[in-house]
């Protein structure tokens, strides 16, 4: 239960607009690493990112999420661990151990993952100052990293640097399935 109090997440979803669109008003949670509460404060927009303790997938495009964090200081990124079949102690281990620049924050059940419909690790979501997701996908076309061509969550961060509309708000998700456990969301 107490658990449940501390994962604090508020979501609306507007059923009727384009592609059932998940529309975020708020989202905190524990630390994976540290266990204290994480709340977004976000400025221009926030990028959601899920990722993974075991997935090789999620492991490849760990560099390039810290430097698009660091190339975008307008933007928060939070990053969120949802998969049932891993061990705490060995996702804040791993997560400790990755020395990304953003927090990191315990998906308990799943809700954020289920959601936002979250399927794969990384599968990255861009919201603008509204809430809106103005791009959601994989972060790149490849499930690993240094083998793509095509690199989508840079680009849409990019388009929106620029004062443009994304050019390709939906890029597919490639990597690891997130672990639900026996839960059947789809």
């Amino acid at each position: 239960m107490k658990n449940l109090i501390l994962l604090l997440i508020f979501f609306h979803v507007h059923s009727a607009s384009a592609a059932n669109s998940p529309r975020l008003e708020k989202i905190s949670g524990p630390n994976v690493v540290t266990g204290k509460i994480v709340e977004t404060k976000t400025q221009k927009g926030l990028v959601v990112v899920f990722l993974s303790a075991y997935c090789p997938c999620s492991n490849s495009h760990l560099t390039e999420l810290a430097a698009l964090s660091n190339e975008h200081p307008g933007y928060e990124f939070i990053g969120v661990h949802s998969n049932s079949n891993e061990k705490p102690e060995e996702a804040k281990k791993y997560f400790k151990n990755a020395g990304l620049p953003f927090s990191v924050i315990q998906d308990k059940g799943g809700r954020i993952a289920d959601d936002l419909k979250a399927y794969k690790t990384p599968h990255a979501y861009i919201f603008n100052q509204a809430g809106e997701v103005v791009y959601q996908g994989g972060v790149s076309n490849s499930r690993d990293f240094d083998r793509s061509d095509r690199k989508y969550l840079r680009e849409a961060l990019d388009d929106l640097k620029k004062g443009q509309a994304v050019r390709t708000p939906e890029g597919r998700t490639l990597g690891c399935v997130i672990s639900r456990g026996d839960k059947n969301v789809w």
